[in-house]
């Protein structure tokens, strides 16, 4: 499967759970989770080597509207 694919699949558990946050997947697996996206592939790399991975800014949910 593919990371995007994979990321597709834990999206909406992804987004409930950490919501604005920065992601990297690899192999099927959530890899890093941070606020930049430096962050989120220095924590990847430090974790897993210089693998490719997909990294992604998750949004909110889409139920979660603000009105102002």
């Amino acid at each position: 499967m593919s990371e995007f694919m994979s990321f597709l699949s834990m999206e909406k558990k992804l987004e409930e759970k950490y919501p604005h946050k920065i992601i990297s997947i690899c192999n099927g697996a959530l890899v890093a989770i941070g606020d930049s996206y430096r962050e989120v592939i220095d924590k990847s790399y430090e974790k897993i080597g210089k693998k490719k991975i997909f990294v992604h800014r998750l949004g909110p949910l889409k139920k979660l509207v603000a009105i102002l």
